[in-house]
């Protein structure tokens, strides 16, 4: 039987520590919630340490995904109250997973019908896991994340619903040292702007290309070096659209 770790446990603190320090520089990734845990799996994730809450050692999910875990997998089972306050969220799933970081690179070689997608100083979670799940939805080759939120916080993660697990995710990369290895395989690479550029639905998007959003607030500074840049008409009175609602609306256009 599972003995069941209090806060005073030696380890308790050990995570607590780790938990704490974990950035977007992290070698460790932290996962929430059986469903989240099982993709991992089936991606080819495995977790180095598990932590479940008491109350829910017994659950049927619970149970199964434990069958599925490596011998050397580090299972905890924590009293419920120790459990609330190691989680990243207000009200948290009953399963807690250290990950190592996937890794993923921009690959030598493109195909013709690649979509990429760059962020760049996308600074709202919610936005950057929406996004990767619009890439996942398309079949993009991969999802850049130049600098803002990191895509494998808590809440990035949440909003992907697992997507960040099944699309190539790369970070801590420069925007400019990943326009220029786009351009480098024969990858059209296309900003976005509110005013300028050509139609969006106009053949700007041919594949294969990326597609470029920046910040919430600011866009892209003209000199991004893109090889072109496109506009969303809108004949209404808004100026212009959250940027998870745009970069899937060019997404899909791009596979159209």
């Amino acid at each position: 039987m599972t003995p069941v770790l209090g806060p005073k446990h030696p380890r308790i603190a050990e995570l607590r520590r780790l938990f704490g320090r974990r950035s977007s520089r992290s070698a460790e990734i932290i996962l929430e919630g059986p469903r989240t845990v099982g993709e991992a799996l089936d991606a080819g994730h495995m977790p180095a340490t598990v932590i479940v809450p008491e109350m829910a050692a017994d659950f049927p999910d619970i149970r199964l995904l434990h069958h599925r875990f490596d011998d050397d997998v580090e299972y905890l089972v924590v009293r419920d109250h120790v459990f609330e306050k190691l989680a990243p969220s207000v009200t948290p799933q009953p399963m807690l997973a250290v990950v190592p970081r996937p890794q993923a690179e921009i690959p030598a070689e493109t195909d013709d019908g690649d979509v990429f997608l760059v962020l760049i100083e996308v600074s709202d979670p919610g936005n950057v896991g929406t996004l990767i799940r619009a890439a996942d939805a398309v079949a993009a080759r991969a999802v850049i994340v130049a600098g803002g939120a990191d895509p494998w916080g808590s809440k990035a993660v949440r909003a992907s619903a697992g997507s960040v697990l099944r699309v190539p995710v790369i970070s801590g990369i420069d925007a400019a040292d990943a326009i220029d290895a786009l351009q480098g395989i024969g990858v059209s690479v296309v900003g976005t702007n509110v005013h300028d550029g050509e139609p969006h639905d106009g053949g700007v998007l041919a594949r294969p290309c990326a597609i470029v959003l920046g910040s919430e607030p600011h866009g892209l500074d003209d000199a991004t070096g893109v090889d072109a840049w496109c506009r969303i008409d809108m004949p209404g009175r808004t100026e212009s659209l959250n940027v998870a609602m745009a970069g899937t609306l060019l997404l899909y256009e791009a596979v159209k």
